[in-house]
């Protein structure tokens, strides 16, 4: 599966199957949005999470 495909499946697809993807599922103005911010690719063994945030806040960030 490509990287594409695959983040789909895990935001705008299931949103869609829920019928709320007018409020999530994907970064545009207006919408809700928890986010992860990775170093590489998120789908490759070596990646790995920078920064996550919730309802606007920075709740995790990676140490160097």
């Amino acid at each position: 599966m490509k990287s594409e495909k695959a983040l789909e499946a895990i935001t705008i697809n299931p949103a869609k199957v829920l019928g709320i993807d007018d409020k999530v599922g994907s970064i545009e103005v207006g919408k809700d949005a928890d986010i992860v911010i990775w170093d590489n690719n998120p789908f490759e063994i070596n990646s790995h999470v920078l920064y996550t945030i919730i309802d606007g806040k920075i709740v995790y960030k990676k140490n160097k």
